[in-house]
């Protein structure tokens, strides 16, 4: 390759590459798609089951909460395809500065989950304006939902392809993903230790889905708040695959 082809690997080239990669695995947009659909179709789930009249607009989001599990385990096996397949070295030969394969795996990972989420949130309330359930009065909470629903899922998927990138094994990415977002908060809540369950608020998953949640004053964090502690970990989590990736052969 020469040099004058290294040099045409530029940052938006390589972000091209990334979607390109991402559309061209049929699977991943049928796992996003299927992402999205979860909280409509949970939703309409809900208020089938339930009077409309006892439902909360909250409550419509439920499926966000699964929604998560399949954008965060598709993020990692995005980030750990790069190794498991060999094709690492082909990429890091054309993007040897590296860090824009990690920045444009983030960016399609995140810019997918929001869609996904704030589309499918848009949907769930939808479903339930048209079950009946009384969504007037609530127009900043809804606003608040949908955006806040595809920011949850964005930073979730940056987040797991930090970590799919610093482990790199496809296996082991999805179990450390999985591991992180979902068993850590619980295992820690056993921990016999007062101040302990005080940091699972700051974790993750619990922060985030603040967006998504009913308002609870006894929360040490606000929803846009937990938002901002979901992204904190994102982007430590970006700045730290970015260092690994610069300091490890490929």
């Amino acid at each position: 390759m020469t040099s004058d082809a290294v040099t045409r690997a530029t940052p938006v080239r390589v972000m091209r590459a990334e979607w390109v990669k991402f559309g061209t695995l049929l699977s991943n947009p049928i796992t996003m798609c299927v992402a999205f659909l979860l909280t409509p179709g949970l939703a309409v789930l809900l208020v089938w089951a339930r009077s409309a009249q006892s439902v909360t607009p909250t409550e419509l989001l439920a499926g966000a909460s699964w929604a998560q599990m399949l954008v965060a385990v598709l993020a990692a096996v995005f980030a750990c395809t790069e190794w498991s397949s060999g094709t690492s070295r082909v990429t890091f030969l054309a993007a040897p500065t590296r860090w824009p394969v990690l920045v444009g795996k983030a960016v399609v990972m995140g810019v997918t989950a929001f869609l996904a989420g704030a589309l499918g949130a848009g949907g769930a309330l939808l479903a339930g304006a048209i079950g009946g359930v009384d969504l007037t009065g609530h127009a900043s909470l809804a606003v608040r939902l949908v955006v806040g629903a595809g920011v949850y899922l964005a930073g979730i998927a940056i987040l797991a392809v930090a970590i799919g990138v610093i482990v790199r094994d496809l296996v082991a990415g999805i179990l450390t993903v999985i591991g992180f977002i979902w068993v850590l908060p619980l295992a820690i809540t056993l921990i016999p230790w007062e101040p302990v369950p005080h940091v699972v608020p700051y974790l993750p998953s619990p922060a985030g889905g603040l967006l998504i949640a009913a308002d609870n004053p006894a929360s040490p964090l606000t929803a846009w708040g937990g938002g901002a502690v979901l992204f904190a970990w994102a982007v430590a989590g970006v700045l730290c695959a970015a260092l690994v990736l610069g300091g490890r052969d490929v």
